[in-house]
């Protein structure tokens, strides 16, 4: 199986969690030619990562490759429990990709200061926050954010909140987590694979910051 990702990609990130928690035996390449390029788009016709391709299969956006995971390596599963406990897994995951993590990826327009719309670049923060500081009122870790067992829930997002972490004081602020997400955050870092690739993941970012995010 091939995984076209980049260390920096979040998106990736979860995704790398769930093979190796799985046990499958992938090959991570970065998308031939560069992101969304000719090459790759005929490859994967978005040009967006991550994606996998398995044999004469190729796939791409990380919730349908989980799915796919799951049905076709369905243990050790990453999504426990019945059809009530599923749903709640999938709705953190979609929580992440569709109302949290895009407010953050949006301020890497306003990184320079030179080019920087304070005022947008503010609102996407606060927006960002305000997501974080809901989901003590969706989630009751025990330990996981969706039970006693890791689910794909919690593999959508250690590594954008390291991100945000490198972020938020690129604006002048810190970013802040209530005492139920910041419990969790301690738990699922002490999962070697969710460290491993979490912790490169916060490396290549903080390369590609220092060589001036090109």
């Amino acid at each position: 199986m091939i995984l076209y990702a980049l260390p920096v990609s979040t998106y990736s990130a979860k995704v790398r969690m769930q093979l190796e928690l799985k046990g499958i035996d992938y090959d991570m390449v970065p998308p031939p030619g560069g992101y969304s390029t000719p090459e790759y788009m005929q490859i994967v016709p978005l040009g967006t990562i991550p994606a996998i391709r398995d044999g004469d299969f190729c796939i791409s956006e990380s919730g349908v490759i989980a799915s796919y995971l799951e049905e076709k390596f369905p243990e050790p599963s990453l999504m426990p429990g019945d059809a009530e406990d599923r749903a709640r897994q999938r709705f953190m995951a979609q929580y992440h990709d569709l109302w949290l993590e895009p407010h953050l990826r949006r301020t890497f327009a306003h990184v320079d200061p030179s080019t920087r719309d304070e005022v947008a670049s503010s609102d996407l923060l606060d927006k960002f926050q305000a997501r974080i500081d809901m989901m003590e009122g969706l989630v009751d870790p025990a330990p996981y954010l969706c039970g006693d067992k890791i689910s794909i829930a919690d593999l959508a997002f250690p590594a954008t909140f390291t991100l945000s972490e490198l972020m938020f004081p690129i604006f002048g602020r810190d970013v802040s987590f209530g005492p139920k997400v910041q419990a969790w955050r301690e738990t699922i870092y002490q999962n070697p694979v969710v460290k491993a690739v979490t912790d490169e993941s916060r490396q290549a970012t903080i390369d590609w910051m220092n060589s001036g995010g090109g």
